[in-house]
């Protein structure tokens, strides 16, 4: 077992050694847009129905390559994670909430390239951890009192409870394509999906009701290598 453990270390430092001339970093930012669903059981609201909507995805990327083919890839984004419910019974036909989640996500990914000098294809896989910033809600309500207007209209901050779970972890991965531009400039579009593996509802105290967010990712990135 050790003889395996001895050869392994071998082979890596071997790999670091002959890529050590390519080593290079690479810094920029990012633009892009975002379309997020929820994914949840519908315990006992069955009347409830979810659609995704749209959200922006803007950051900072860093890159370490350790060679033409493999580099590191660290994240840090402001991204708006938004979905919308609906209610289906027709007392409440009209009703819905839009949730305007904002986030600080930092995916880490391994980034696999392949193609000439100039054009390459990325293929892109690792994990992220976020944190939820804050919430807004815009939507229809139900009123309950008698008033002209049966369905009212509001749009306002949600403030957190504890039923809300802020820190949320997942699996991202994605495609990309990449440009250089110059020795020193270079240029990426990337898709990446990002799917969470922590519920951002805690639950109540008789309910398990756990609740997902799952992101698709559209974004352009500028960056500068050294």
């Amino acid at each position: 077992m050790k003889k395996i453990y001895l050869m392994v270390l071998a082979v890596i430092l071997v790999c670091l050694t002959a890529s050590q001339a390519k080593a290079q970093w690479a810094i920029g930012l990012k633009d892009g847009w975002t379309r997020t669903s929820a994914d949840r059981t519908n315990l006992g609201r069955i009347d409830e129905s979810y659609s995704p909507l749209s959200g922006y995805d803007i950051g900072i990327q860093a890159h370490y390559s350790f060679a033409d083919w493999v580099a590191i890839r660290v994240d840090m984004d402001y991204m708006r994670r938004s979905h919308r419910m609906d209610r289906n019974l027709f007392l409440a036909s009209g009703v819905f909430t839009e949730y305007h989640n904002d986030y600080l996500m930092i995916p880490a990914m391994a980034d696999f390239s392949f193609g000439g000098k100039a054009l390459r294809g990325h293929l892109l896989c690792g994990g992220y951890g976020g944190y939820w910033l804050k919430a807004k809600v815009k939507g229809k309500s139900m009123s309950t009192i008698i008033v002209d207007e049966f369905l009212i209209s509001f749009d306002e901050s949600r403030p957190f409870t504890t039923e809300n779970q802020r820190f949320t972890a997942g699996v991202v991965g994605g495609v990309g394509l990449s440009v250089e531009a110059s020795s020193h400039i270079g240029v990426n579009i990337d898709a990446l999906c990002y799917y969470d593996l922590v519920s951002y509802n805690k639950g109540y105290a008789h309910l398990n009701d756990p609740r997902y967010l799952s992101t698709f990712s559209l974004s352009l990135g500028v960056c500068y290598k050294f």
